[in-house]
């Protein structure tokens, strides 16, 4: 690609045929300080017009008849102020489309022409939550001639409307804005417009089904149509919009809602500490507990009990981990690891005593609490499903019965067909083989058919793989009678979940549940895998030479269905796979052995290599090959003997050819010394060490590029670090180091990427690229709305350092999260809810990611699964932020936030609620008042926020609002698209316009025929989703921007591939859109922007747009002055006063 910008261009938008249009020369010249030319104020301001081409009234026969309108699935209806609309109702049966509105309107042949739409601001979801989208946000699609207009999610040019979470202007109208491909309407008076209605669109669906729901329920009302030629819609004199609202708080909800999160908190501690089962908890669930023995209001406070939990909860994340390699790298802690393993770590460290020296305990291919001794009124580990239980029966952990220990689980049914069921909880892997299932089982006045046993096996997605296989105990009283069934494992099945039932009346007794096992390597025979790939299986990048290969295959095989195939052609070639998760080995002599067939194997030739490792995962000894006969010959069995060496505990099992030829394996086996029992578990130091160097050094060479997920992961790397500190300090990094990924993702320092094995960084965007702007706004690739909202993880950060033993202070970082927070101030909206009390939301119609109106409610602090409403008040006690969180509680918005809190079961929001109720409400109301109020009410000061990295800005100037994103969903090249949210107190209008831009490179992209998305994901693992997305149901679409050619930016010499490696059709590319100069006009604002760092840019003269005030400055500059632009400015011009 050619970085060169050129010299001398014309101001241009992508128009019919890519073609430039033209405003004026426009200059650059390297970065120098150029002087502000003295204003001309002597000619009068000029005001915004907008002379509409045509409007079509919905519901007014009149107007629908003069447009020549068709609709089918529709209903006329009185809405918003008593005026009339359309609805498009869904199909029957329900499908992803609905119905639709044909109809003919005016066009410029020669300029752009907008769409804008009228919609009521009441109209929502009344399914949405706080923190989540709602199930029934319909969309409305825009298609002229036939064609779509723009794209179905995320596009540049979006949706016709997306139906609303919350009331986006309760009382009154808003208007949304688009504008029709040039090359639909040049030379054309008028075209054929339709709205069609649809579902809604879930963007992480990774298949047609997820992505398309049905539509179920009618659409919002569809008010007016309007075409118009200027960017900035003004409604004709006469059309009702609806007052002004006035403030008020809201006074609907109160301390009650706060009280129902100490219940939930109660409950979460009580659970964690009696009956949660240990070995099932995730890392928001064992660090909830840790943080419940800290504190004085948990059961939890100073029991030992608790420390145990906890580290059992380690426990079985480390055996999961051992079993599952995806546990580190596909968990539902994403980035960051195991970080919240070294976080609890060092929270608890003075408490802990002895306990690291403990061995690990627990294992997922055990049953936990299998004679029910731990647990409160109901045993730990153990479950009953509501379907399940009739009514009147019970279910409870009995201490007064027991064959064995102290307790025993006790079923009782009261009446003639009723039953009380229970199960496992969480299901216990299994592997191929014959398991016997068993239990002991004691009954009192059973009848029916009585007391039984039933394994229930399951596939890995948790699908019930056959049906039941019950296994009765006498009916009748007696004492304890053991019950078991032999059963193979069949095939597809991964996890097994044991139930004790009891059907019909009577009571019995439960106790000694037992599982015995086979013992077998991981997916000997590669059954399992996907076409290529077998699962559990690798090869590093060192394991081949480039002229080998390496796949699971299912034309050839000894048993089963597939076989691991491996080939090499060079005379040097090699190719080397191992299990990805070791096997565990006690003391004594195993036998390691693979059926290995060959095809014309030359050289040293196919081999088995079992390699030793001791807990740390240091290897012991080094290779122990045995070889298969060379040349072309049938399966052979090769075995080795070999006898474990001192200190080792683990095996990978290397299957190896070396030299041209091919080899196939399969049917491996270990066979253990007769008298080996069960593999001896790592004491816990040893393991918790294996897995935070496992997890830091993993995650440091997979540094995402993407801010949020790369301050996630950061957060990670620094907790996992710390633990590595208290664990073994030797293999811990300096601190500087730990914290300098941090430094990265908070944009203090350049963002250097990925590292390789050595620790060296990969700089994929170069040596200046930062994730955080100077402005302090997240880059994603511009301005997000929620996703932008990286507080949460900003305090989670920063508390990593600051918190538990060793803490350490950490001023620089608190500097740069309080910026950060304060720039993200300067996008909330204030307006009403649903009640008409005052409120603040996210700016979310300028973002490029989650298309979700209006945005949630955030002041500072936003509610969400990792965060409270008071989070940042509390922990930063900054003035500003203290003031804006009191300024939430003075409108009331606090105890409406907390509902998520209340009412989200996960474990994650558990722990959110925790250190709400815990720590951070306690601690803001300590605070002093502060004055500070959301910098973005109509009674604060003027402003102009402007991020040149980010190419957006938020400009309050008097009674209006405008945030804009020049750099707009660009991510192929510069589409002079711009994104608009303008605000007053009566109205909003949302709008995507055509801007002009400077400074491109001859390379060009050409925008695709698809309908879904207009990029492909930028992910190596999205390969199977479609670049474009996948179809929509029904007919085949096409897009109107199909053909629309867009010149790319340059891009700093020092980046070697602003793609990061992946290159599918089409793939969102770093960069290569944010043009290095932007030029917008909307209504009584031009705004010029300069986005390069070396650059500086003469505005052309202006002569239509006419004078105009400088907002930041407060000078007039005049139509004919051309004021110098240097590098990384912006410059805000308003026709007023």
């Amino acid at each position: 690609m050619s970085h060169a910008p050129r010299r001398r261009e014309v101001l241009k938008y992508a128009g019919t045929t890519g073609v430039a249009a033209g405003l004026g020369l426009l200059t650059s010249q390297p970065a120098a300080a150029a002087p502000v030319t003295e204003s001309d104020d002597s000619a009068a301001f000029k005001k915004a017009v907008c002379q509409p081409l045509d409007i079509v009234v919905f519901g007014d026969a009149e107007s629908e008849a003069a447009h020549d309108l068709t609709a089918t699935l529709s209903d006329t209806v009185t809405g918003g102020l008593g005026q009339s609309a359309r609805v498009l109702n869904p199909t029957a049966p329900a499908s992803y489309w609905g119905g639709t509105l044909t109809f003919d309107v005016a066009v410029s042949p020669t300029d752009t022409t907008y769409v804008t739409v009228r919609l009521w601001g009441d109209d929502h979801d009344d399914t949405a939550e706080q923190a989540g989208s709602g199930t029934n946000m319909w969309r409305l699609q825009l298609f002229v001639d036939g064609r779509q207009v723009g794209y179905q999610d995320e596009g540049a040019v979006d949706s016709l409307d997306i139906l609303d979470t919350a009331p986006r202007t309760p009382g009154r109208f808003f208007f949304h804005t688009l504008p029709l491909p040039e090359s639909m309407t040049s030379g054309k008076k008028k075209v054929t417009l339709e709205i069609r209605a649809m579902g809604r669109i879930w963007s992480y669906g990774q298949n047609p089904e997820q992505l398309y729901r049905r539509m179920t329920t009618p659409s919002r009302g569809i008010y007016r149509i309007y075409t118009h030629t200027e960017p900035y819609f003004v409604p004709p004199k006469g059309e009702q919009q609806g007052p002004a609202p006035e403030f008020k708080p809201r006074a609907v909800e109160g301390a009650e809602v706060l009280e129902a999160v100490r219940r939930r908190v109660a409950k979460d501690q009580k659970h964690y500490l009696t009956t949660a089962n240990p070995a099932g908890m995730d890392a928001f669930a064992f660090q909830s507990l840790a943080e419940g023995y800290l504190w004085s209001g948990s059961p939890a406070h100073q029991k030992p009990a608790a420390l145990d939990r906890v580290l059992r909860a380690i426990d079985g994340r480390y055996m999961a981990w051992k079993s599952d390699a995806s546990v580190l790298t596909g968990s539902d802690q994403q980035w960051q690891g195991f970080g919240r393993v070294g976080l609890t770590l060092a929270l608890l460290w003075e408490h802990l005593g002895d306990r690291l020296d403990q061995r690990v305990t627990g294992s997922p291919y055990e049953i936990t609490n299998p004679g029910f001794e731990e647990g409160d009124e109901t045993p730990m580990g153990w479950s009953a499903p509501g379907w399940g239980q009739t009514s009147g029966a019970t279910w409870s952990r009995d201490t007064t019965a027991s064959r064995t220990g102290s307790a025993s689980l006790k079923l009782q049914v009261p009446a003639s067909g009723g039953n009380m069921y229970t199960y496992s909880s969480p299901k216990t892997r299994i592997r191929k083989g014959t398991y016997t299932y068993g239990t002991w089982i004691r009954t009192e006045g059973v009848t029916g058919t009585g007391a039984h046993i039933d394994p229930l096996f399951y596939d890995a997605d948790g699908k019930l793989v056959g049906s039941d296989h019950k296994k009765f105990a006498t009916t009748g009283t007696h004492g304890w009678e053991y019950v078991s069934i032999d059963l193979e494992t069949p095939s597809g099945a991964t996890q097994v979940e044991i139930h004790l039932r009891l059907s019909g009346p009577g009571t019995a007794w439960f106790d000694s549940v037992e599982l015995v096992e086979p013992t077998e390597i991981r997916n000997p025979g590669f059954e399992q895998g996907t076409a290529t790939v077998p699962t559990g299986w690798t090869v590093p990048s060192w394991g081949r030479t480039a002229d080998a290969t390496w796949s699971r295959v299912t034309d050839v095989s000894r048993s089963g269905s597939a076989s691991l195939k491996v080939a090499a052609t060079a005379s040097n070639g090699f190719v080397t796979a191992y299990n990805t998760a070791k096997f565990q080995v006690g003391e004594g002599t195993y036998t390691y052995s693979a059926w290995i067939k060959t095809d014309g194997v030359t050289g040293t030739g196919a081999h088995v290599d079992p390699l030793f490792y001791d807990a740390n995962g240091k290897l012991v000894g080094s290779d122990h090959r045995e070889f298969a006969a060379t040349g072309t010959h049938g399966w052979e069995q090769v075995s080795i003997d070999l006898e474990t060496p001192s200190g080792a505990t683990q095996v990978e099992f290397h299957l190896r050819l070396s030299g041209p030829g091919t080899a196939w394996f399969d049917d491996l086996t270990v066979t253990p010394p007769k008298s080996a029992g069960p593999a001896e578990q790592p004491v816990r130091r040893a393991a918790y060490t294996d897995m935070l160097k496992s997890s830091r050094d993993y995650w440091r060479q997979h540094f995402p590029h993407y801010t949020n997920q790369s301050q996630i992961c950061a957060i990670g790397l620094y907790q996992a670090n710390r633990g590595l500190r208290l664990l073994a300090p030797d293999l811990a990094l300096p601190e500087d180091r730990a914290r300098d990924y941090m430094y990265q993702s908070l944009g203090m320092k350049p963002y250097l990427g990925r590292e390789d094995k050595d620790g060296n960084p990969t700089k994929p965007l170069g040596e200046t690229y930062h994730q955080v702007t100077r402005a302090g706004l997240t880059r994603e690739l511009g301005y997000v709305g929620s996703y932008g909202e990286v507080i949460d993880w900003l305090v989670m950060m920063y508390e990593s350092v600051t918190r538990g033993h060793d803490a350490q202070e950490a001023p620089e970082l608190r500097e740069q999260m309080v910026k950060i927070i304060k720039a993200r101030g300067r996008f909330r909206v204030v307006d009403v809810d649903e009640t008409g009390a005052r409120v603040s939301r996210i700016e979310t119609v300028i973002g490029w990611r989650n298309e979700v109106y209006p945005g949630e409610i955030a002041y500072a602090s936003r509610t969400a699964w990792d965060s409270n409403p008071v989070m940042s008040a509390a922990v930063f006690k900054d003035p500003d932020i203290v003031g804006w969180t009191q300024e939430m509680v003075d409108d009331g918005q606090f105890f409406r936030q907390l509902g998520l809190l209340v009412n989200h079961t996960w474990t994650r929001v558990g722990l959110s609620a925790l250190r709400l109720v815990s720590r951070d409400w306690d601690a803001f109301q300590a605070l002093a008042n502060r004055p500070a109020r959301i910098p973005t009410a109509w009674e604060q000061p003027d402003f102009v926020f402007t991020d040149e990295e980010n190419g957006c800005l938020a400009v309050k100037n008097g009674e209006e609002l405008l945030f804009a994103s020049l750099y707009w969903r660009s991510r192929q090249g510069v589409n002079n698209y711009a994104r608009i949210h303008h605000l007053t107190p009566v109205d909003q209008r949302s709008a995507t316009v055509r801007e002009r831009s400077a400074g491109t490179t001859d390379e060009t992209f050409t925008a695709r025929d698809w309908i879904l998305w207009d990029y492909a994901i930028n992910d190596p693992g999205a390969g199977h989703l479609p670049p474009g997305g996948f179809p929509p149901p029904g007919d085949t679409l096409h897009q109107s921007q199909e053909g629309d050619v867009y010149r790319l930016a340059p891009i700093p010499d020092d980046i070697p591939d602003p793609a990061l490696g992946v290159h599918f059709d089409g793939v969102e590319t770093m960069l290569v859109g944010r043009a290095p100069f932007y030029l917008c006009e909307y209504g009584d604002y031009l705004i010029a922007m300069n986005t390069t760092t070396d650059r500086t840019f003469t505005l052309p003269a202006r002569q239509d747009f006419g004078p105009a005030r400088d907002l930041a400055t407060g000078r007039t500059i005049g139509a004919g002055q051309r004021p110098k632009l240097g590098p990384l400015s912006t410059l805000v011009l308003h026709r007023g006063r």
